[in-house]
């Protein structure tokens, strides 16, 4: 169509858009046996041992103009089993079975100089939000991309740097000056309610699943306030143990009232807390001695998939690990040059989505239960 030729015409850097990367998964790293793999743990888990989890990823991407900025959001991936990635001021999605690559939206209406911050699907997979630096959020039909839905106007000041999707008709948007906003998409013009405002950037935003009127918020003040969307007016729920930015965090899918959450840099912990609790309950915690970027749970096997950035500890940084609910490491999987940012997991939970500093998404299978993860082609 009319985008796609003009974004992708004679320019280099274009060209390479998710496609296959020159360097192969075989070339990055020696593979390390399992046992190099695995945290210490004292305890004998022969069912561990028995488990094979790849240690070279099954496929990576060029992502030329992946932003290196902790506080965006520009990586997610559908119940339809698509990924949709924010580069520079362009979203794309791409299809992994196909290998197809399409340009669906430009940040800010195409205005020069704006980039895309957030990307988010509906939880059915047809619906996607693309945040801007313009503080705007574009609606897109994310299976016929042509078909351009609507623009929400901004619901606070700055970028729009976080998103989830509740309802089918509900979207939160968080933005750099703290607020966070609820959108009815049916409605144009502005927000229908605004939560209480962080005192600094919201990086992190997640509705809980069906049947739980939560949603979760992370921000650059180092909390993460819980708020009851029945009555969004005071946050339900302010959690304070962490002391950095928290950006990573995701609601268990398969258990009621649990969140789990991340720190940036001088956190690096890992926390799992009770929200249905009346007051700040925390069930469990372990310190990675890294930037905590990304939270997201497998279905596959029941467990916690988690991304990595800065570290004061070579041996953590730039990695996704995963970890069973009890916060008991299983792996860690490394090979980006640079810090990883952006963490997403297939429909099936098989599969986990990095997207690093070093402009490359990197496809890693965890395990062998799902299968409609990102294999397929290089672009398209």
């Amino acid at each position: 169509d009319a985008l796609a030729r003009r974004l992708f015409a004679g320019s280099p850097a274009t060209t390479r858009v998710l496609r296959l990367s020159q360097r192969r998964p075989s070339d990055e790293t020696p593979e390390p046996s399992l046992q190099q793999c695995l945290r210490a743990n004292k305890r004998k888990r022969p069912d561990v041992r028995r488990r094979h989890i790849p240690s070279s990823p099954t496929l990576i991407l060029d992502g030329p103009g992946l932003r290196d900025n902790f506080y965006l959001n520009v990586v997610d991936w559908a119940a339809t089993n698509i990924v949709a990635v924010g580069l520079e001021g362009v979203c794309y999605l791409y299809h992994p079975r196909a290998g197809l690559v399409q340009p669906v939206a430009q940040a800010a209406g195409g205005d020069e100089g704006g980039y895309v911050t957030s990307v988010g699907f509906r939880r059915d997979g047809v619906r996607l939000a693309v945040g801007s630096s313009g503080g705007k959020v574009e609606l897109v039909d994310a299976q016929e991309t042509t078909a351009h839905i609507s623009s929400l106007g901004g619901g606070g000041e700055g970028r729009a740097s976080s998103l989830s999707w509740g309802g089918p008709h509900e979207l939160a948007a968080g933005f750099a000056g703290g607020a966070v906003a609820i959108f009815d998409v049916r409605r144009r013009g502005g927000a229908a309610c605004t939560l209480p405002a962080h005192r600094g950037e919201v990086c992190g935003l997640r509705f809980a699943p069906d049947g739980v009127a939560q949603l979760a918020s992370g921000s650059n003040d180092h909390t993460v306030r819980v708020c009851d969307v029945r009555s969004p007016r005071t946050a339900r729920l302010e959690l304070t143990a962490h002391s950095a930015a928290v950006k990573a965090l995701d609601f268990c899918p398969w258990r009621r009232h649990c969140l789990a959450t991340g720190g940036g840099t001088t956190d690096g912990s890992i926390r799992i807390w009770d929200t249905g609790a009346a007051a700040e309950r925390e069930l469990q915690s372990v310190a990675t001695g890294s930037q905590v970027s990304g939270v997201r749970w497998s279905v596959a096997r029941r467990e916690l998939v988690t991304s990595h950035g800065f570290s004061s500890m070579n041996s953590t940084s730039n990695s996704v690990r995963l970890w069973r609910p009890n916060l008991l490491p299983v792996a860690q999987l490394t090979g980006h040059r640079g810090r990883v940012l952006h963490l997403a997991v297939s429909p099936d939970g098989g599969t986990a989505l990095s997207a690093g500093s070093d402009e490359t998404l990197r496809f890693w299978k965890i395990s062998s239960i799902g299968g409609a993860g990102g294999g397929g082609g290089g672009g398209g």
